[in-house]
């Protein structure tokens, strides 16, 4: 691998001082030769070492004094192509150490989360025994922004769900799934915090948060395949619309265990608690 700096690389001057100096041509009236085989002094050979691309004529002349290759001095297309070459593999870097940051960032964010579902589960302090987190379509844009924040997560509303601990309910309005309809107060449920994308499965609803330049900040239900860090979002209902979202801007993907409709009593409850849920 040519580790010289890409300026020098390709510097005319530089190579033919270098060649000069190497090969001891600058002794014995070398450079008087050199001048005169070029037609210029010596303070105009000195000269050409400054200069990043030499004329074609003088590089011809060199080459034919010296008897070098014909691509003794290279092209000086060939350092913009090169620039090319490196500038793209700095972006290729800058975007896998960018992907490396969001995904160690979303691996905290789902520790975070699963300390909270396992203190749901296994707390002997939880005297009210509720072990399902809810998020009701109004605090839908908070959760997307601080559902990597233990403070907020322990604020969240609480309710009980018989044989299922260590859950969170997500109230989505546009499921688009037969279960549930999409009606106020449905709710899809999962105490399963997908880890690897590459285990979603086929036919399967899955909550998916997300926080996306096209499509917003959201919580949804739908059917999800994954591949090549790119999501398509579809559902079984065709009148709602398929999304497409990189993995940057995919939060969370939960798989749905069970959906729930809240009686309307407790829906304008737990609306009512996630008023005051309000998270600034």
């Amino acid at each position: 691998m040519n580790t010289q700096d890409l300026s020098e690389r390709y510097h005319h001057g530089k190579i033919l001082k270098d060649y000069i100096v190497k090969n001891n041509l600058n002794r014995k009236g070398g450079m008087n030769r050199l001048a005169l085989a070029l037609h210029m002094s010596r303070q105009g050979v000195y000269a050409l070492y400054k200069q990043e691309v030499i004329k074609h004529y003088n590089r011809q002349a060199i080459i034919e004094y010296f008897d070098l290759p014909d691509d003794f001095f290279p092209d000086p297309d060939q350092k913009e192509d090169e620039y090319n070459l490196m500038f793209r593999e700095y972006v290729n870097a800058k975007m896998k150490i960018e992907q490396l940051e969001d995904d160690l960032d979303k691996a905290r964010a789902r520790y975070t989360t699963r300390l909270i579902m396992d203190s749901l589960v296994y707390d002997p302090e939880n005297e009210e025994r509720h072990n399902v987190h809810v998020i009701m379509q109004p605090n839908t844009e908070n959760y997307v922004h601080h559902y990597f924040d233990r403070l907020y997560l322990d604020r969240l509303s609480k309710m009980t769900i018989p044989n299922l601990q260590g859950a969170f309910a997500f109230e989505v309005g546009d499921i688009g799934m037969t279960e549930v309809g999409g009606l106020p107060g449905s709710l899809a449920l999962s105490n399963h915090l997908i880890e690897f994308y590459e285990d979603i499965g086929e036919n399967i609803p899955y909550i998916v948060v997300y926080h996306s330049l096209k499509y917003g900040s959201g919580i949804c239900c739908r059917h999800v395949s994954y591949f090549r860090r790119k999501f398509r979002l579809f559902s079984p209902n065709k009148s709602i619309n398929d999304m497409e979202l990189s993995q940057f801007e995919v939060e969370q993907i939960w798989e749905v265990k069970q959906f729930l409709e809240l009686p309307q009593e407790q829906y304008r409850k737990f609306l009512e608690a996630g008023m005051q849920d309000d998270f600034r």
